[in-house]
């Protein structure tokens, strides 16, 4: 896609020129991991079962509720970012930008991937952040089996494609829209039901029986679990976990590709100035 690079560049600068913006967006998910998950202690709930009860514990081995969520918030934390790159779009509109970009010699959809593509780094950056920050605090992230390479591999790839699927959904949303207010209603209408409807901060065993079941289609959940499992398991990973993973991320990649080129197609075709 002729000119995606330095548009991608463009969009990078904007995120780590703006401090204030480039603080908060690291600072709130920690917050997330320090207040929320240190409010929850599954430990005096479900250790002190005996034995032959352990089972019913919904957290399974998970040595702390952080460690639990850390998979569910790194999720969240792209889904948030995600669903914000494609009021950039309106913005370049708004301010005469995107006029400039259409009359020189580059493709409209690379306009739209440049946005997608700085998002998903600015993810990664926020995920490395936020995992040190949980492994600091007092009570934090437990790695007690370790973990490989293989399991880094998984958790960048299912960041990356939850990236994709819902940066493209929401430029595809803001192509033609002018308000940055409308696609702020839409943001506000969509993020709660995809969070508290997806196994991102708790597991099915808590869940109504309805939730639990729509929470199965939720990308939030394949993502969050994808992350959760390998964390929780590491390098003992068993060969049911590993294809239990591996399915989420096909689920992933199927998501992503299919938004992919419907973003290719829409942008060629509508976007105009």
């Amino acid at each position: 896609m002729s000119g995606l690079i330095p548009l991608t560049v463009r969009e990078l600068r904007k995120w780590y020129r703006n401090p204030v913006f480039f603080i908060v967006g690291l600072l709130q998910p920690i917050f997330w991991i320090v207040l929320f998950g240190s409010a929850f202690d599954i430990t005096k709930l479900f250790s002190k079962l005996p034995p032959d009860l352990s089972s019913l514990n919904p957290f399974g081995i998970a040595p702390n509720y952080i460690t639990f969520i850390v998979g569910g918030i790194l999720t969240t934390t792209s889904l948030f970012t995600a669903m914000f790159s494609g009021t950039s779009l309106i913005f370049d509109r708004r301010l005469g930008n995107l006029g400039r970009f259409l009359v020189s010699p580059i493709r409209r959809s690379s306009i739209v991937f440049s946005k997608i593509l700085s998002t998903t780094i600015r993810i990664l950056v926020q995920a490395v952040i936020l995992v040190g920050a949980a492994m600091l605090i007092p009570g934090g992230l437990i790695l007690e089996n370790g973990i490989s390479v293989l399991d880094v591999i998984i958790i960048a790839a299912a960041l990356i494609m939850i990236a994709f699927s819902f940066s493209s959904l929401f430029s595809v949303i803001a192509i033609r829209l002018k308000r940055q207010e409308t696609i702020f209603g839409i943001i506000n209408l969509i993020n709660l039901p995809l969070l508290f409807a997806s196994y991102a901060l708790f597991p099915a065993g808590l869940m109504a029986p309805w939730l639990a079941n729509v929470a199965n289609y939720n990308p939030v959940s394949w993502s969050a679990e994808a992350i959760r499992t390998v964390i929780l398991n590491g390098t003992t990973t068993t060969a049911s976990q590993f294809h239990s993973v591996l399915l989420d991320l096909l689920y992933l990649f199927l998501l992503s590709v299919a938004m992919i080129i419907i973003t290719i197609v829409l942008s060629e075709k509508e976007i105009r100035d």
